[in-house]
């Protein structure tokens, strides 16, 4: 897009009004979807995007711009630096050799045919329609997206990053009389094609049809304080809303998070050790580099209890007088990075399920999780669950739907008093200020003593 030359003439201008730093981030991406509804393929959309953003800093004053016309840089660095009316730093730009990442990837995109795609779309109706006869709708989407990014900065990084995620998205509807309820799965992976090879598809098909079968007959979840069991996978994202996201620098640094101000102090039960680690392979929040162009790396956030880390992306460390954690992240081109998460899991720890399902007089089993928000600055949440059955003395025994956790997280995560040792990863999308990107959450199978469910059931007092 620019040579290296050009690159260190415009960050050399970013700083000529008194700005202390300046980065160029340079993205080229191709996405593409194809789904499948009502047994045909109703859409296939492509999208191309191509496009520069901008941002120059001095201390903790950011200025940002973006275009998708790469050509109109130099205005657009002019706009931004009339921000600035400091006396010039004498700095000159001297980019180092570009670094370049890219990923093995066996089954590109380009080589996997529409024919092959449509196929294996249709299968996947045809797997869930015989399943069952009250199967009454099956959704299932292909998302893929091949980005590469180059990012230049006053600090003389220059580096590129080729990245390529596929997304899998089934969705069963059942039909009893007048009752319809759907089961939801969506595997991702930092992969091409080959990950069908790495995954069942025809049990992931059939556990969206049962799972939605099985709501059919559930009875509203009651309401009330009781301890809950929650499942494995996707569970982890009562972690990831209700805890880490009070972690990242973006509320830290601003003194507006529960958790300000408070390494080394124990915040969580000595069960609780959490990570977040951008490294690991083909997951689908896995970055070689974050947004920043700094390589990713594993960070331990709360061990044992006790607060050891923050999410922290370069600008914010400089706030927080603290080393970055390439945490830096953003959607695309469109939106200045801040601190975000990427593969973020509790640890396996030794309990056994089966005691801790015995120790509960009456409670609940959470073994699937939906979405959820929280609020950063009281830690303050609420989650859907998707799927969940009652547990009734030891015994887990019959399901129930409308179920909802509710509490605040620095107080839960004191509450997590057995940790089993069956780690799964789930995947989802993240949203905050720098938009929408592919986060990966975990935890084993946990049990919290105590937590306010909401349901529309009858409400109980354990």
């Amino acid at each position: 897009m620019f040579t290296k030359q050009e690159l260190e003439k415009y960050l050399q201008k970013c700083l000529s009004t008194g700005a202390d730093f300046a980065e160029i981030f340079l993205e080229e991406s191709n996405y593409k979807t194809i789904k499948l509804s009502d047994e045909v393929i109703q859409n296939v959309y492509s999208d191309y995007i191509k496009g520069i953003g901008i941002r120059i800093c001095l201390k903790d004053k950011t200025v940002y711009g973006c275009t998708n016309n790469i050509q109109n840089i130099d205005n657009i660095i002019t706009r931004l630096i009339s921000n600035f009316s400091e006396k010039p730093i004498n700095k000159n730009i001297n980019l180092q050799e570009k670094v370049i990442y890219k990923d093995n990837i066996k089954i590109p995109h380009n080589k996997y045919s529409i024919t092959n795609k449509k196929n294996l779309l249709y299968n996947i109706n045809d797997i869930a329609r015989k399943e069952s006869e009250k199967v009454n709708q099956i959704e299932v989407k292909l998302v893929e997206e091949d980005e590469k990014i180059i990012i230049a900065n006053t600090n003389n990084l220059y580096t590129e990053d080729n990245r390529t995620l596929t997304r899998l998205s089934i969705t069963t509807f059942v039909k009893e009389n007048d009752k319809i309820e759907k089961a939801y799965i969506a595997p991702g992976f930092k992969k091409g094609y080959e990950f069908i090879d790495d995954v069942n598809i025809e049990q992931m098909t059939k556990e969206t049809v049962h799972n939605a079968l099985e709501k059919l007959s559930a009875k509203e979840c009651p309401s009330g304080e009781m301890p809950v069991i929650i499942g494995n996978g996707f569970g982890g994202v009562i972690f990831h809303e209700a805890c880490v996201h009070s972690l990242e620098a973006t509320s830290v640094a601003k003194g507006s998070s529960v958790f300000s101000n408070m390494l080394g102090k124990t915040i969580a039960s000595p069960k609780v050790t959490i990570v977040d680690d951008g490294t690991l392979k083909h997951e689908w929040g896995s970055l070689n580099i974050d947004d920043e162009g700094a390589p990713t790396r594993r960070n331990i956030l709360i061990k044992e209890g006790v607060l050891t880390s923050y999410l922290i992306d370069y600008i914010n460390s400089k706030i927080m007088k603290s080393q970055p954690t390439s945490s830096g992240r953003r959607e695309s081109y469109k939106f200045s990075p801040t601190s975000r998460m990427t593969n973020t899991f509790l640890l396996p720890g030794t309990d056994k399920i089966e005691d801790m399902i015995s120790s509960i007089k009456y409670g609940l089993y959470a073994k699937n999780l939906g979405g959820g928000s929280v609020n950063t600055s009281t830690g303050d949440f609420n989650f859907a669950v998707n799927e969940a059955y009652l547990i009734e003395n030891g015994h887990i025994t019959t399901p129930v739907k409308g179920a909802s956790l509710i509490g605040n997280g620095s107080e839960i995560i004191k509450r997590v008093s057995m940790v089993s040792d069956d780690l799964k990863l789930g995947t989802g999308m993240c949203g905050s200020i720098s938009g929408n990107i592919p986060v990966t959450v975990g935890q084993p199978t946990i049990k919290v003593d105590k937590i306010l469910v909401g349901g529309k059931g009858e409400k109980v007092n354990v």
